[in-house]
């Protein structure tokens, strides 16, 4: 029963998206436009604990992995292919804008939510696309969450091996990597013409090699545009957010300018759980991965590291 009522909502939500996001909607710019933050991140780095905990802050409108809402700004957004069967692109820069793709962002994202002066967009691979994001949201402002590699590929790898979540009509969807891994495909074929590791992405066979090449790309793209984004960008760890929560919540309030509410952080640090010692877990790579990964590894001071196939 749930999985058609899954694809139920998602049909829904899309349709819904769809018509608001068209012309005929109200002149946008006679309305108050609010402020754009993008929580990005590898999926299962902790942006999901993040974007809800900042959700209950009074200033902030949260969008949480509004795919629905991105497929209908771009259908090529639908990387797991929820609502059609397309060539879809997970690496998205300038190139992918335009002026109707604008329109349609600023309808569906940044127009309507009453007494709030931020939108907080949450949707981790979004990390991929800053080009694309910086082209519809030039003033946007970036937090991004890192967590250590071998972490969240062991995570991704729980997920997409059991794959537990189902949707009526979709016998090949897999939760993490969409229709027929179509993610996947997506993923190495962009990484690759991105120059993320193409003599080796053929070497990966399971789903923790995958998603530690997710992580690693994911990076990549941060490293790429740090400089560009300046102090537009605020980085923290996953260990800095869980070891010192309230300090954290502090200081991304000061990024965001936002109240620093004493209530609404003391409430919110007892959401946060201590991290888990994940000393002595493995992940095998293949030379260049595994050298790239390490040295991300030693940078947060993240103390697991990958060995060479």
């Amino acid at each position: 029963m749930r999985h058609w009522l899954r694809l139920i909502k998602y049909s829904l939500l899309h349709e819904i998206a769809k018509y608001k996001a068209e012309p005929w909607m109200p002149n946008i710019f006679t309305q108050k436009l609010l402020s754009p933050i993008f929580l990005i991140g590898c999926g299962r780095s902790g942006t999901t604990i993040m974007g809800k905990i900042l959700s209950e802050h009074p200033n902030i409108s949260y969008l949480f992995e509004p795919y629905h809402l991105w497929a209908a700004v771009d259908p090529r957004t639908d990387i797991l292919n929820l609502y059609s069967i397309i060539d879809a692109d997970l690496l998205m820069n300038e190139s992918h804008y335009s002026w109707e793709s604008q329109m349609r962002f600023n309808r569906l994202f940044l127009y309507g939510h009453k007494n709030k002066n931020i939108l907080l967009e949450k949707t981790p691979l979004n990390a991929m696309r800053i080009g694309y994001l910086n082209a519809l949201a030039p003033e946007a402002k970036f937090i991004h969450i890192v967590r250590d590699g071998i972490d969240v590929s062991l995570s991704i790898d729980r997920l997409a091996s059991t794959n537990s979540y189902k949707i009526a009509g979709k016998p090949q969807f897999n939760q993490w990597w969409g229709v027929q891994n179509y993610k996947w495909t997506a993923l190495s074929r962009d990484g690759a013409a991105a120059g993320y590791y193409p003599d080796e992405i053929n070497q990966l066979q399971d789903n923790q090699g995958k998603g530690a090449y997710e992580w690693l790309v994911t990076l990549g793209e941060i490293e790429r545009w740090r400089e560009f984004l300046g102090n537009r960008l605020y980085e923290i760890t996953y260990n800095q957010m869980t070891g010192n929560p309230a300090e954290t919540l502090r200081n991304i309030c000061q990024f965001l300018q936002v109240d620093i509410s004493s209530n609404w952080i003391e409430k919110a640090t007892k959401t946060i759980l201590p991290a888990r010692s994940t000393l002595g877990n493995t992940l095998q790579l293949p030379s260049g991965m595994c050298a790239s990964f390490n040295l991300h590894q030693t940078q947060f001071n993240f103390p697991n590291r990958a060995i060479p196939l």
